[in-house]
C-alpha cells in the first residue's frame, strides 16, 4: 500500500510565484505571434547601395526576371526531382519575389511543397509577370513526368492569386501558334509575359527547340533554345488569345511612348521597328550594333541586349548561343547608340526597374551549356 504524499507547502508557493512572474511574459509572447504562425523575415536591405549591385546570390539559376511596383518577380531553379546526369540540381521551377533594390527574399513558391502529392509530374514555374495592382500573377506552368529532359507533356499560360499560385486559375490557356511556310514552326509557350492593363496580357509565342548535341545512348547531352515566333495578346477575363496585327516574325518587343510597340523581327534582328497594334503597320526607327536577344523600354527609350556570345560546342562546327555580351540604349530620335558596361557574363533577359536602372539575368560564365544564372542591378548611363 504507497504512503501518503507529504505536504510540501514551500514547493506550493514557489509553483505559485513562478506562475504569477511567467504569466505577463506569456501574454508578451502571443502578442507576437499566436502558436504555430509563421513570421516572414524582417528584411535587411540590400548589402551595398552602389550600382552595378548584384542582388541574388543563389546556388542555381534566377531567371526570367519581371518588375511590378518595386518587386522582382523571377523564376529560382528548386532542387526538387534532381537527376544526376541531366540536372544535377533539380528541374523544377519556383516563383520567387524580391524588392527591386535588393535585400532579403519576399515569398518563394515551389510547386513541390504546394501540390498534392499524388501529382508526381516534375512542375516548373517560369516568366512570371505581376498585375500592375500587385494581386495576381502571370506565368508559364510547365509539367511532365520525371523521365529525362524529353518528359515535357503540356505547358499552359496561367493568371493566379500572387499569394497563391496553386489555387483555381482566372485563366489556363494552351499557347498554339504556327507560322507560315511549309513546314512551321509551332509555339507552345508564352515568353516575356507583360500586363497592358489589368485585364489584358502581351507575350510572344515561343517554340521550345530540344536538341541533341552530342552522341547517342548513356552519352548523349540536349539542350533547349526558346525561340519567339510571334506576337499575340491575352483577353483574361474570355481566355481568348488574338495574334497582334504585324506580329508576325516578332522576336522582341517593348512598349513605346507613343502607344506602339517597339519590335524586332526574325527577318532583321538588329532592326528597330515602330508597330502600330491597330492597323499593323511598321515605321523603321533604327539599327542596334548586333542581333537583339532581349528588349524593354527604360525612361522612354529602347533598351537591348545584343551581341550574342557564341561557343563551339562538343561537335565540330556547332554554335551554341548563350546571350548576349553587351546591353544597348537606343535614341529612338538621333538613332545614336550607348553602350552599357561594368558587368562580366552573358545576358539572357532584362527588365525595366525605373530611374534609369533595369534588373539583368547574367550568367557567372561562358560554358559551352551555359551557367547559373544571377540577378543584377544596372543602370543606364
Amino acid at each position: 500500500m504507497p504512503l501518503p504524499r507529504a505536504h510540501l507547502p514551500g514547493v506550493t508557493l514557489r509553483s505559485r510565484l513562478l506562475a504569477l512572474i511567467l504569466a505577463p511574459l506569456a501574454l508578451a509572447a502571443c502578442e507576437h505571434a499566436a502558436p504555430g504562425s509563421v513570421q516572414a523575415p524582417t528584411d535587411v536591405g540590400p548589402f551595398t547601395a552602389t550600382l552595378p549591385r548584384r542582388l541574388t546570390f543563389f546556388a542555381l539559376n534566377d531567371r526570367t526576371p519581371s518588375v511590378s511596383g518595386g518587386v522582382i518577380a523571377y523564376g529560382r531553379q528548386g532542387a526538387a526531382y534532381a537527376d544526376t546526369f541531366y540536372s544535377p540540381n533539380g528541374k523544377e521551377g519556383c516563383l520567387a519575389f524580391l524588392p527591386v533594390d535588393g535585400g532579403t527574399i519576399e515569398r518563394l513558391f515551389c510547386p513541390h511543397s504546394l501540390l498534392s502529392p499524388a501529382d508526381t509530374f516534375v512542375n516548373t514555374w517560369f516568366e512570371p509577370s505581376l498585375s500592375p495592382d500587385g494581386t495576381r500573377i502571370a506565368f508559364t506552368w510547365q509539367r511532365g513526368p520525371n523521365v529525362g529532359p524529353l518528359g515535357i507533356s503540356d505547358a499552359d499560360l496561367v493568371v493566379t492569386p500572387a499569394d497563391r499560385p496553386t489555387a483555381t486559375p482566372d485563366v489556363r490557356v494552351v499557347v498554339d501558334y504556327a507560322e507560315a511556310g511549309y513546314i512551321p514552326r509551332r509555339a507552345t509557350h508564352a515568353g516575356r509575359i507583360t500586363w497592358l492593363d489589368g485585364g489584358r496580357l502581351r507575350f510572344l509565342a515561343t517554340w521550345e527547340y530540344i536538341f541533341m548535341v552530342r552522341g547517342g545512348g548513356a552519352g548523349r547531352v540536349t539542350d533547349t533554345l526558346f525561340v519567339p515566333l510571334a506576337l499575340q495578346d491575352l483577353d483574361v477575363a474570355t481566355g481568348v488569345i488574338s495574334d497582334v496585327p504585324g506580329g508576325d516574325s516578332v522576336i522582341a518587343y517593348a512598349p513605346a511612348p507613343s502607344g506602339g510597340v517597339w519590335v524586332v523581327r526574325e527577318p532583321h534582328p538588329d532592326s528597330l521597328l515602330l508597330l502600330d497594334p491597330v492597323s499593323g503597320a511598321r515605321t523603321p526607327v533604327g539599327a542596334f550594333s548586333s542581333q537583339v536577344l532581349d528588349l524593354i523600354a527604360v525612361d522612354g527609350a529602347p533598351v537591348a541586349v545584343v551581341s550574342p556570345v557564341v561557343e563551339t560546342g562538343p561537335i565540330s562546327g556547332l554554335t551554341v548561343f548563350h546571350g548576349g555580351s553587351t546591353i544597348e540604349r537606343l535614341d529612338p530620335v538621333s538613332g545614336a547608340r550607348t553602350q552599357l558596361t561594368g558587368f562580366t557574363g552573358p545576358v539572357r533577359h532584362i527588365a525595366a526597374a525605373g530611374r534609369g536602372r533595369l534588373v539583368a539575368e547574367i550568367e557567372q560564365a561562358t560554358l559551352p551549356f551555359g551557367a547559373p544564372a544571377d540577378l543584377w542591378l544596372l543602370e543606364i548611363p
